[in-house]
């Protein structure tokens, strides 16, 4: 049951912002930063694979783990809390989705210009010139326990792609002065 005053703020609301974590869509099967993995990963801590020093070290290594993850993605559907926060959005007058998920769940539940934190698993960027390739890549088909699996090449500049952001601190300028901005503009707001 959803409590009176939530509703009765939700109707008064004019911007809501809406932030969500792993647990939104660990209820469609995939897996946290915290769960056990298994095959290849289980030897490996996910918070080390997902660093910039990591992929420094043994790029194989995480493109193929970030391969394997977006393997399970797109093998997964969004579950009723997507699409509950999709349905949200079209009654409030401006709803904000921040999610620090780097799949793309939210989006194919219907939500509109969800804000990633932490990048996207289907979004790579160079590492070194910090641009999208030119063309999409294919879909990830990956063995169940994954495997090593050198990155792709920058069209731009040769350099080696990568999955995800990391973190906020190694996204783009451009990235974070948009996501801030809109951020910001939603303080002070019920």
């Amino acid at each position: 049951m959803i409590p009176a005053s939530l509703i009765s703020a939700l109707r008064s609301a004019r911007h809501v912002v809406v932030f969500t974590g792993a647990g939104v869509s660990a209820e469609s099967g995939i897996p946290t930063f915290r769960d056990a993995l298994t095959g290849l990963w289980e030897r490996f801590d996910p918070g080390e694979l997902a660093t910039p020093e990591a992929f420094r070290r043994d790029p194989a290594l995480v493109w193929g783990w970030y391969e394997w993850r977006r393997m399970r993605v797109l093998q997964s559907q969004p579950n009723p809390a997507h699409l509950a926060i999709a349905d949200l959005a079209r009654h409030v007058p401006q709803l904000t989705l921040i999610t620090q998920n780097v799949d793309d769940l939210h989006e194919r539940a219907g939500s509109e210009d969800v804000i990633h934190l932490h990048g996207s698993l289907h979004r790579p960027r160079c590492f070194a010139c910090a641009r999208e390739p030119a063309e999409p890549l294919p879909a990830a088909d990956e063995p169940e326990h994954g495997r090593r699996l050198e990155p792709p090449r920058c069209s731009h500049c040769g350099g080696r792609l990568r999955r995800c952001g990391g973190s906020v601190r190694h996204q783009t300028q451009r990235l974070l002065s948009r996501k801030f901005w809109r951020a910001r503009n939603c303080r002070g707001q019920t």
